[in-house]
């Protein structure tokens, strides 16, 4: 059953034995964040801070950091999720949101005059070397002044007096592109950031192979199954998810810049402090009493990587198969986010290189190995057989510069870019040694007579050495 907002999902949580409340007060700046980590580490539940100090509304994090609680985020079963994921975002078109007149989430109304983003978003500072606190799980809607097609995802925003924020986001993201077209207009760029919803809106806004133009709000209402609601911004021309918490309207300003960060992101490691856009609020509106949606980053794993991972899987899966391969049998997306194993039914000799060059002009894939069908992607073990045995250095290992991929490997050397690399370890179609296997008949054969063969009270299973 689809999820109406962020209160229907604490509480599926909360039945699911997957919420810890926190009623003591936690300090915003630090200890808040170190909470997350140790419950993250543990792989421990979502948490509700109903007292976070200097803040008057909960504070509710951890929400998909597991792949578990994305599946209930989907309201299907563990097993079910990738599957699911991929018949309902494939299956186009893509729902049509809903326009809705009056919102939970215009409740109260702020307008410039009255405007304070220190009483909305909490003065979080997840680790020590932060450059300040940042609103870091808003979902961030802007339009493309071309196509005036709409566009979501999560770009982390530094608070600074004022009610400006920074953001960061790549110039090769979808935010990245408007932003830069409206900056050839010569004009700003209208964006609203809503903050907490139903969670399909927080995995579609992660799906990578998105092209510009796909509407993120369209995929996450195919998602739940149905259409999520709308409602016109006040000052902007943008909607946003109707049953948001809170909603900030703005504009990226053009031409200015501010210095940003550091700020510990999901490599594990601090960013550098640049330039960066800046955004200026002039309005806002919020439930009487929202909750607000924060989320921590550092090392595998958090949210950012398990929606990452699943996310990845997902859209990568489909881009391959579209694009390149159809016979991709699947993706496996590392948590560290930049390593990718593809599983493939080759149809011709140069295939595997093919999606290797695919994955690569991704911005997030650094490392892509490619092995047969009949190599599970998730077993490294396996993976470093094929490597071992089914791929030859010289022309299988191929490696490529120039790249942007995030982490301080781009600095290692003082290169500033990144590099990539691919191995291809399939087997060639034809020409190869057998495989020294059973033949299919005898496992199947050994497969069906294994109640029999192991009934016996007689029968002892060792791992060990026999006694």
């Amino acid at each position: 059953m689809p999820y109406r907002d962020i209160r229907q999902f604490i509480a599926r949580l909360d039945a699911a034995g997957e919420l810890l409340e926190i009623d003591a007060e936690v300090d915003p700046n630090e200890e808040l964040g170190a909470v997350c980590r140790k419950v993250l580490d543990e792989g421990g539940p979502a948490l509700l801070f109903n007292n976070v100090k200097n803040y008057p509304y909960p504070v509710f994090t951890n929400m998909l950091g597991t792949q578990s609680r994305i599946a209930l985020g989907m309201d299907v079963t563990l097993e079910e999720m990738a599957g699911a994921f991929l018949a309902r975002s494939r299956t186009r078109p893509w729902l049509e949101p809903t326009m809705r007149d009056t919102a939970p989430c215009k409740e109260v109304v702020i307008p410039e005059a009255q405007l304070r983003l220190e009483d909305l978003v909490p003065p979080a500072v997840n680790n020590p070397g932060d450059g300040g606190a940042f609103l870091n799980y808003g979902l961030v809607v802007m339009k493309d002044p071309d196509s005036g097609r709409r566009n979501m995802g999560i770009y982390r925003l530094q608070i600074r007096p004022g009610n400006r924020t920074g953001i960061w986001s790549s110039p090769t993201s979808h935010a990245g592109t408007i932003r830069a077209k409206n900056d050839i207009l010569g004009r700003p760029t209208e964006v609203a950031v809503a903050i907490g919803g139903d969670p399909m809106l927080y995995l579609a806004s992660q799906v990578q192979g998105l092209n510009l133009g796909d509407d993120e709000l369209e995929l996450a209402s195919s998602l739940r199954g149905e259409p999520i609601d709308l409602v016109k911004c006040d000052t902007v021309d943008l909607e946003v998810p109707a049953d948001a918490e809170i909603v900030l309207e703005g504009r990226i300003l053009y031409g200015e810049r501010e210095a940003e960060g550091p700020y510990g992101e999901y490599p594990g490691y601090y960013g550098p402090v640049g330039d960066q856009p800046v955004i200026q609020f002039h309005h806002a509106t919020r439930r009487r009493q929202p909750v607000y949606v924060h989320t921590y980053i550092g090392v595998p794993p958090s949210d950012t990587h398990a929606l990452g991972q699943m996310m990845g899987e997902a859209g990568l899966t489909a881009k391959l198969r579209n694009d390149v391969a159809p016979t991709v049998k699947e993706v496996y997306c590392a948590l560290d986010m930049h390593t990718v194993v593809v599983s493939l039914k080759k149809t011709y000799e140069e295939q595997a290189k093919h999606v290797i060059y695919a994955l690569w002009a991704t911005r997030s894939a650094k490392t892509v190995i490619v092995v047969d069908d009949d190599i599970d992607p998730r077993n490294q073990e396996q993976v470093y057989w094929a490597i071992g045995n089914r791929s030859h250095a010289p022309r299988d290992v191929i490696m490529g510069d120039g790249f942007g991929t995030i982490g301080p490997a781009t600095n290692k050397y003082g290169d500033t870019v990144g590099s990539k690399l691919g191995i291809d370890a399939t087997a060639p179609l034809k020409g190869y040694p057998a495989m020294s296997r059973p033949r299919p008949e005898m496992a199947k054969r050994v497969r069906d007579r294994w109640a029999e063969l192991t009934g016996s009270k007689k029968t002892k299973l060792r791992r060990g050495r026999m006694g």
